[in-house]
């Protein structure tokens, strides 16, 4: 067979503990700019399909939590409010296994119908939730008062953590 030298040691050695290093650094932050103000995430609504809110941003991971930053605003000032919405899942350990469990955190941003871009910060501590992997969900929608809001679609992004 083959004989370990010295050398074949070391460099296994130095390989084993620069692998075990890696493994045990921390995710890199990664971020995620969804939409533009050019071609905003929109709720639509209506037929014909009439655009009742804009959002757009960025999603990320820094310090221990998941961020959204949106940007959002009333294509039609004056009329109904819109807000928006971001909620956060996690890739752990839910009722059925391992799993991606319900949609949890939500915040809501304050209602608006300036018409201007309005600045929106949200965030999630996931240090307590067990989890390899997060997930930070958006929407916009119009606040309708007599029925169910106008919501866009709601995409997601996903994060080593």
């Amino acid at each position: 067979m083959y004989a370990l030298t010295r050398s074949t040691a070391a460099l296994l050695l130095s390989t084993a503990a620069a692998a075990a290093t890696l493994a045990a650094s921390p995710a890199v932050a990664t971020s995620y700019n969804w939409y533009s103000a050019s071609t905003p995430l929109t709720a639509w609504d209506g037929s014909p399909a009439v655009a009742q809110a804009y959002a757009y941003g960025t999603a990320y991971q820094k310090d221990g939590l998941l961020k959204n930053h949106t940007y959002y605003k009333d294509p039609r000032p004056t009329g109904q409010s819109v807000y928006t919405e971001t909620s956060y899942s996690y890739f752990k350990w839910c009722s059925a296994g391992i799993d991606w469990c319900a949609e949890e955190g939500k915040d809501q941003s304050a209602r608006d119908n300036s018409g201007s871009w309005v600045n929106q910060y949200d965030a999630d501590d996931y240090s307590d939730e067990g989890a390899d992997r997060g997930r930070v969900h958006v929407k916009v929608c119009e606040d309708q008062n007599n029925s169910p809001d106008a919501c866009s679609r709601k995409p997601y992004f996903t994060f080593s953590i």
